[in-house]
């Protein structure tokens, strides 16, 4: 299965912990980065005097800029070398992340001052995406391949802890001024940058080729709609703000696909997309982001209007979920480094993904925080089991003249599962339980324009609205919890056929040839 042999730099046994260890904090910087934004935007978005559409693009601009520019940023460390694109990337995110953090300074009312904010995120959406890029693709250079499990596992608890820290820390520093969130990570990147060298190989460039700038626009352009797209369906499938994204979007991958076809120099080798292991590992990325995005959204959601958690409790209520997916890779590393083939590993984690999520079953309305608790560990197991699979795959199968481009596009594969999972668990539940209201109500309380005042029943016990106040705030607790049950059960039930879609697709006897030879590199 494996295409590409281990650069000279790599060590014929084990790995170079301290080099997986540094590439792990430069990677983190990337998860913790829309964290520590989501949670400054609320303040930053009241100074600055966002409108409602401005506050949602400022939630979601970073992320569409880095997975729009997470391939192109892969092949342009092929061309000039991983370590010094992880080395400038870390400091031009920085930069980024200190443009926003001043946003305003002067006058938070200045026209330039919303502008500076969302110019800054797009920055670090563009750079944090080569920083992910580059330092996931080079732990092949500092780990023996039969290590690599273990050194993917280490990697993905060091991208755990640190965005952990910086949320708690966030949290103490937000409430003097949200601009020293975004101080955080500029600090990790400093330190990080000038660690770089000392520590990471420098790898050898590939030969210099044409570059297809016109490949690159359009792969952007796709992802970029996609993403946008799906995570604007909760405006309803009919709005334009879905539709005009998605059909732009496919336009645009479709004129990829034909491209990358035809060209001498393509950016991604679409071929590669019907190699059914690469093809397994594609579905095993989309999916089990999709189930950590619907679970850590439902959940605090569920708390706050449910179980009535005090909103400043909802982070370390989430903690457990995040210990446990440590563990989930320290066990993937393991069994992997002992000799389990990817597909066993990830397929193990698909069960204790839908056992957990099937667990949240029995809720009920007047359920404790207790009673989430094992849900959450077990999937969080689960979904780390195959972060770690996954990108033991894509590592493994990413052909040598294409290596940063097929690695990072793990990053877009991942984020086009997240959105899935925050936009299909968000439309789901609001759904089932507008329904709910609607019946309860007999159609007095309809339509999603009712939503913040039911949500706001919920959190409060108090309504103006008549209609609404006729229905107990616990019988609108069952409506919801009604909805939460429906919704996690639906996803219980994807996640399930993704699964053995998954394993079927690795298991096919053409998984095991090799990449370079499907896709005719061989000489």
């Amino acid at each position: 299965m494996s295409s590409t042999a281990a650069s000279s730099t790599a060590p014929e046994q084990g790995f170079r912990r301290y080099a997986v260890i540094l590439l792990g904090m430069l990677g983190a910087i990337q998860v913790a980065d829309p964290i520590l934004s989501s949670l400054a935007l609320v303040k930053a978005s009241d100074e600055l005097n966002f409108s409602a559409s401005t506050q949602s693009l400022a939630a979601g601009i970073s992320t569409l800029a880095l997975a729009a520019t997470a391939i192109p940023g892969g092949m342009l460390a092929d061309r000039y070398g991983r370590r010094l694109l992880l080395a400038l990337s870390v400091l031009v995110a920085a930069a980024g992340q200190l443009m926003t953090a001043s946003a305003g300074l002067i006058d938070p009312k200045a026209d330039t001052a919303v502008l500076f904010y969302l110019l800054g995120r797009v920055i670090t959406g563009v750079a944090l995406g080569v920083t992910f890029g580059a330092s996931y693709g080079m732990l092949r250079n500092v780990s023996s391949a039969k290590s690599l499990g273990p050194a993917m596992a280490t990697f993905n608890i060091v991208n755990g802890i640190i965005p952990v820290i910086a949320m708690v820390l966030a949290g103490v520093l937000i409430a003097t001024s949200w601009r020293l969130a975004y101080l955080i990570l500029p600090v990790v990147a400093v330190i990080g940058f000038f660690l770089v060298k000392p520590i990471l190989p420098k790898i050898d460039k590939l030969p210099p080729s044409k570059v297809d700038y016109l490949g690159m626009l359009f792969v952007a352009i796709g992802i970029a709609g996609l993403l946008y797209g799906i995570s604007s369906a909760t405006n309803g499938f009919d709005h334009p703000a879905f539709y005009v994204p998605i059909i732009v979007a496919l336009i645009s991958l479709a004129a990829f696909g034909i491209r990358e076809n035809r060209t001498k120099s393509p950016v991604f080798p679409i071929k590669l997309l019907s190699h059914p292991a690469f093809l397994g590992a594609v579905v095993m990325g989309i999916f089990w982001n999709m189930a950590s995005a619907s679970m850590s959204q439902m959940l605090p959601n569920m708390w706050q209007y449910v179980t009535h958690i005090p909103e400043a409790l909802l982070g370390a209520a989430s903690l457990p979920m995040s210990a446990a997916g440590i563990i989930g890779s320290v066990i993937a590393g393991a069994l992997l480094g002992k000799g389990s083939v990817p597909r066993t590993t990830a397929f193990a984690g698909y069960i204790l993904m839908v056992v957990g999520f099937a667990s949240y079953l029995i809720i009920g309305p007047t359920s404790s925080y207790q009673m989430f608790l094992p849900g959450m560990i077990i999937a969080a197991v689960g979904w780390m089991m195959n972060a770690t699979s996954q990108g033991n795959l894509f590592i493994t199968l990413a052909p040598a003249k294409f290596y940063g481009p097929v690695t990072s596009s793990k990053l877009a594969v991942g984020q086009f599962g997240y959105a899935l999972g925050l936009t299909g668990s968000t439309v789901m539940v609001s759904l089932f339980t507008l329904a709910g209201v609607s019946s309860a109500t007999k159609g007095a309380v309809a339509g999603d324009s009712n939503w913040d005042a039911i949500t706001s029943y919920m959190s409060t016990g108090q309504t103006t609205n008549s209609d609404l106040a006729a229905v107990s705030t616990s019988d609108l607790a069952g409506i919801y919890t009604t909805a939460f049950v429906s919704t996690i059960s639906i996803i219980a039930v994807v996640v399930a056929v993704a699964g053995i879609t998954m394993y079927l697709l690795l298991k096919n006897k053409k998984a095991s040839v090799p990449v370079e030879e499907y896709l005719g590199l061989t000489n």
